[in-house]
């Protein structure tokens, strides 16, 4: 994407001829004593720009910059709800490259009810440069006096060759920007593709994920599938891997998410199918590809189905067989409004499928097993749970040797949440 270096497919993979340097080897590196830790609960930013649907512009889309307000409403016709914007980059000349029209993307995209966030590609060459471009990019205001709703480091530039340089630079500037912008405001990491850099690992071994994790409100991993995959069910395992390995190097179950997925032009939509359903298993803030001009629209009808989504607690996928309450119930869980997973592992034979519901109303609630639709819940009392609910799962929807995922969804949507919950959700041989 606008991130220049394709890890998802090789090392230092040129988009657009971006003049980054050859991907060289990189160590971890310790946080040191005294760097800021991460924001009280009572300080976080909302990361509302981060939820749902997003698209990309970057500094080489001139068509997109010679006509902001049209982009903008295509961006809203297809469902976008936020825009992630190019300033500048490290080998550019200015801080923002094309003022004029970054003005007009925010104006136009806010009075879309869109929200716009800044992104900047540093080098880590020149420290002074890549903060004050950062800077400029924060500080940016319309003519109106509008301005970004956030701003995002685009980590993977591979110029500075040294390890522990190349590290103590990234960390350096991104303590930097969180003094400048203190604990409200919030920041997102764009970061190469977790799973690329393991396959690739002389690229960018010792990824600094926790130290980031610290200073960063949520990760924007560059899952770049479509250079690894061709299928539906490689580019959903593609994603999920790197979901996976962001959750474990940051220790961190339930971080915040914003998955870009392959490069749009490059994406089948049975791939671009696959990336959703990972998204929406494992509960991401939300999704996108990069970038818009290069999306079909085939591809715009599969991320339609892109939730906006809060931090959810415990994060999706749960194992079978949790009892929790989860979905959203007034006075319980309500940060899974609109569906729960359950996982198990390979099944072989029919199961039952026992579970209680709340307050649901009638066609409100579906049951998917491994994406094929099972059933739909009967309605029950209002406020009330219903016990003794069971379906019987053939074994021809069931995969004997992969993991396999039960999926609760109901009809409400951003922001109209309808009330549900399920609970004590299993599986049993009949």
């Amino acid at each position: 994407m606008g991130p220049a270096v394709a890890v998802a497919g090789r090392a230092a993979t040129l988009v657009r001829a971006r003049p980054l340097a050859a991907a060289v080897l990189v160590a971890a590196l310790a946080m040191p004593a005294g760097a800021p830790a991460a924001p009280a609960a009572a300080d976080r930013p909302r990361l509302g720009a981060y939820r749902g649907l997003g698209t990309w512009v970057d500094i080489f889309d001139g068509r997109e910059h010679d006509d902001p307000g049209g982009a903008v409403a295509d961006m809203a016709a297809r469902g976008v709800r936020t825009l992630y914007l190019e300033t500048s980059n490290f080998s550019q000349k200015r801080s923002i490259v094309y003022p004029a029209a970054v003005g007009r993307f925010i104006e136009a995209a806010h009075a879309a009810e869109m929200r716009v966030v800044a992104w900047y590609l540093p080098g880590f060459q020149n420290g002074r440069l890549d903060f004050q471009r950062s800077r400029d990019a924060i500080r940016f205001r319309s003519p109106g006096g509008e301005r970004f709703d956030s701003f995002g480091l685009d980590i993977e530039s591979s110029a500075v060759e040294n390890v522990r340089r190349r590290n103590a630079r990234l960390l350096k500037l991104s303590r930097r920007l969180r003094e400048l912008v203190g604990p409200g405001y919030p920041l997102g990491a764009i970061i190469p593709s977790p799973r690329g850099m393991n396959l690739q690992p002389d690229y960018w071994p010792g990824f600094p994920y926790e130290e980031l994790a610290a200073i960063y409100d949520v990760f924007l991993p560059m899952g770049y599938y479509s250079y690894r995959t061709e299928t539906e069910e490689d580019a959903r395992d593609y994603t999920r891997r790197n979901v996976t390995i962001i959750r474990k190097q940051t220790g961190m179950p339930r971080v915040p998410i914003h998955a870009i997925g392959g490069l749009a032009g490059d994406s089948s939509r049975a791939e671009a199918r696959g990336f959703v359903h990972a998204v929406r298993e494992h509960g991401l803030l939300g999704g996108s590809l990069y970038d818009f001009g290069t999306t079909p629209d085939g591809r715009w009808d599969e991320l339609a189905s892109i939730p906006v989504n809060p931090v959810q607690s415990p994060a999706l996928p749960v194992k079978l067989g949790d009892p929790a309450e989860l979905g959203n119930i007034p006075g319980s869980d309500t940060s899974h409004p609109k569906e729960v997973f359950y996982r198990a592992g390979g099944l072989d034979g029919d199961r039952v499928l026992e579970l209680e519901a709340y307050d649901v109303g009638d066609g409100e609630v579906g049951v998917w097993v491994n994406w094929e639709r099972l059933a739909v819940l009967d309605p029950g009392p209002p406020g009330e749970w219903t016990a003794g609910l069971s379906f019987v799962i053939p074994d021809a929807m069931l995969d004997d040797d992969a993991a396999n995922y039960v999926q609760l969804v109901a009809e409400g949507d951003h922001p109209d949440w309808s009330e549900w919950g399920v609970r004590a959700v299993r599986l049993t041989v009949p």
